[in-house]
């Protein structure tokens, strides 16, 4: 519990800096593009239409109400996709700046999740207005997503601090990544149900993550149904166990990383 007492110290103690490099992030991202907060909207529902295209048009599949039940994917699964290849480069990113001022090496991926947690709450809004333009009943359930969204939170957290410290080390985990990221989103239940995996595999999909992430999405948004709780505690102490590894990876080598980049 030390090394979590010491992250929490860490964080307290540069919230300014936080609040700085998340609105620096933010602004940099948005002067790449002319369209501004308005591409933060776009992106999303662009993947939504292509995908929509693939399979409600030229393979005659979809599930009923699909653009809903494709964008309570897409918009975890943008979060999460993100929030991990940014966590990357993000210690080599910061080499000059780390070599002026100390910087404890947990709080750089810290940033990068606050920084994508902006966009997923941009996704959230355009997925609150198709529910309202395909007419799906609001419920209390809307509420629930509040613990949906905790948990995902630690586990992409957990997850990027651990490819933070890769990324220092090994030059090619960005493009293995690359391709084993999209592996996993079509072996997630993004596109489809998962009642349409046979049974006997099925429990395979269960070992994914996203599996508990994207139905309970939709469960909350489209089904007016509780999440997976039961699935959603297990993904919890996963994802504290992944976080408390990364926070040893990275103090473990928190002044040895600028030998290596």
């Amino acid at each position: 519990m030390l090394i979590f007492k010491r992250f929490f110290k860490d964080l307290s103690g540069r919230r300014e800096y936080l609040l700085y490099s998340t609105k620096y992030e933010l602004k940099v991202q948005l002067s790449r593009t002319y369209l501004g907060y308005v591409w933060w909207i776009l992106d999303p529902l662009f993947y939504m239409l292509v995908y929509m295209l693939i399979v409600m048009v030229i393979f005659q599949r979809g599930e009923k109400d699909f653009p809903v039940f494709v964008f309570c994917a897409l918009v975890p699964w943008k979060w999460t996709l993100k929030t991990i290849m940014d966590s990357i480069n993000s210690i080599k990113s910061r080499t000059n700046i780390l070599n002026q001022v100390y910087i404890p090496k947990p709080v750089i991926p810290f940033i990068k999740i606050l920084t994508n947690t902006v966009y997923f709450f941009f996704g959230l809004v355009v997925l609150v207005i198709l529910i309202r333009f395909f007419k799906i009943p609001v419920t209390f359930h809307y509420l629930e997503s509040i613990i949906i969204f905790l948990v995902q939170f630690l586990f992409i957290f957990g997850l990027s601090l651990i490819f933070s410290h890769l990324g220092v080390f090994f030059k090619d985990i960005r493009n293995i990544l690359a391709f084993t990221v999209r592996l996993w989103f079509y072996l997630s239940p993004g596109l489809y149900s998962l009642d349409r995996i046979p049974e006997n595999i099925r429990f395979l999909w269960w070992i994914n993550p996203l599996t508990t992430f994207f139905i309970s999405y939709r469960n909350v948004f489209l089904y007016g149904e509780s999440p997976l709780y039961l699935q959603l505690s297990i993904w919890t102490i996963v994802s504290i166990l992944t976080i408390f590894l990364g926070l040893k990876l990275l103090y473990k080598y928190d002044k040895k990383y600028m030998k290596f980049v």
